[in-house]
């Protein structure tokens, strides 16, 4: 009987499998490519006509996403009321005390512009406090994604579709129930807005850079993101005299925080805190909360011990963030920076990690890095050296579209809050008097709820 030689049926295989390769990456070359040419011409002219007209006016642009975000909100709109620290902590200090109230620190750190804001709200009716206070936390988030479209990170973006489609994001993210119409959670997106402006190319007239820079100091001394933004500034300075001022603001602010930030400490890791439930913060916070979205990852049962889902939900969303930001342009390596920072900050505030990792809560810890996520997905989409690659990704791009149609509105929040016969009583109050007004603090548990005093005037 002849030799037989072992590794024959392994050696075929493995030709076989090597010629297959190339054969799958031509197939999806040629699918790319004809599904552009099935693209008729007058949609890609109309859907530049629509971007170069955003990209050109900036007022249209934000009155687009305002509208945007506004039918996201409809259910805070249709029943406004005060939500979590909108209430007790900015509207009602405002409100009974006035401008001193601006330089008051809360939870370690500064809030200029939400007790901005307040003040605002507090010199209308009464009556229409909440639904001012929601319009104007609204208002901050259709600003800071308006400004992503602007032809100032151009060099970064070239296309303004891809621009579009970031400031996009920031509007329709599907894992943001808890981040919609409060100035309490506006400092996730002026957290973008800072870092966009210091990232973008200076504005070339007076007006705009003097408005760049007062951007960056209220956004600065919003939050306890100063120190990543000052570091962000020096790091992309390179001896430009324009971009110095912002960066000396944003250092200066950065300093007024961590005094803040030292002289009340939050700091202090949860005693049952374990690797088990490290990776299940990951897996449902940064991996599958901005891909399915708040109304699936809500669903997500709680996990007591190490399980394999959601290790390995953890460890892809880990090598696609990491593969995509080696080459990502400066604005989402310094806004993985930031959000690597809130996702930290959330371990070592005493909180459990239980509770954090649990689906739908503390979604605004993971706004920053959830983006992140959400642009490795379609980086890898458009430039993986494989075409099956490209298209697995562009897969997951799919997803995300369904997620955030599925999640545009959330539940009806507030059903047994009803801030109208509440401030009836105050309507009837003599001057000095006051009533105290009960609110919500949780969209999902209506029986949870905060209180405050309104002194009439």
């Amino acid at each position: 009987m002849a030799d037989q030689d072992p590794f024959r049926t392994f050696k075929s295989w493995h030709r076989w499998s090597r010629s297959l390769l190339p054969r799958i990456d031509s197939a999806g070359v040629r699918l790319e490519r004809a599904i552009v040419g099935k693209i008729p011409s007058a949609a890609k002219s109309g859907a530049d006509r629509v971007t170069g007209l955003l990209e050109r006016q900036p007022l249209v642009c934000f009155a687009l996403f305002f509208v945007l975000v506004c039918t996201r909100a409809t259910h805070w709109l249709a029943n406004p009321q005060f939500y979590i620290e909108d209430g007790k902590e900015f509207y009602a200090p405002a409100f009974n005390e006035g401008v001193h109230t601006l330089w008051r620190a809360y939870a370690s750190y500064y809030h200029l512009v939400p007790r901005i804001l307040s003040l605002i709200a507090a010199a209308f009716p009464v009556r229409y406090g909440p639904l001012v206070l929601e319009l104007l936390a609204l208002a901050i988030q259709a600003v800071s994604a308006s400004f992503l479209v602007t032809a100032r990170l151009a060099k970064q973006f070239p296309s303004v579709g891809v621009r579009f489609g970031l400031a996009f994001m920031v509007i329709g993210y599907p894992y943001s129930n808890e981040l919609f119409g409060n100035v309490a959670h506006s400092q996730w997106y002026l957290g973008i807005l800072s870092l966009a402006i210091i990232c973008s190319e200076p504005g070339k007239r007076v007006v705009s850079r003097v408005a760049d820079s007062v951007t960056v100091g209220l956004s600065c001394l919003t939050g306890p993101f100063a120190p990543i933004v000052a570091g962000i500034s020096w790091s992309g300075w390179r001896g430009d005299k324009q971009r110095r001022v912002p960066a000396v603001i944003a250092t200066v602010c950065a300093v007024v925080t961590l005094m803040a930030l030292t002289g009340e400490p939050r700091t202090g890791i949860h005693r049952g805190s374990r690797f088990s439930l490290f990776e299940r913060i990951i897996s449902n916070q940064i991996v599958l909360g901005p891909i399915r979205g708040y109304h699936y990852v809500h669903q997500i049962p709680y996990t007591p011990f190490f399980d394999l889902r959601e290790f390995f939900t953890a460890l892809f969303g880990v090598v696609v963030i990491v593969w995509a930001v080696r080459k990502a342009p400066p604005l989402i390596k310094a806004l993985a920076v930031l959000g690597t920072y809130s996702f930290l900050s959330s371990l070592i505030t005493k909180g459990s990690w239980a509770l954090i990792g649990d689906p739908g809560v503390g979604e605004r810890y993971f706004l920053h890095i959830g983006l992140v996520m959400l642009f490795s997905v379609y980086f890898l989409s458009a430039t993986a050296r494989f075409s099956a690659v490209r298209w697995f990704f562009r897969a997951v791009l799919a997803i995300c579209a369904l997620a955030t149609v599925q999640n545009w509105v959330y539940d009806p929040p507030f059903e047994r809050f009803n801030y109208a016969p509440q401030i009836a009583k105050y309507d009837r109050l003599k001057p000095g008097e006051k009533v105290e007004i009960v609110f919500p603090i949780d969209r999902k548990l209506s029986t949870n709820s905060w209180t405050m005093d309104l002194i009439k005037k």
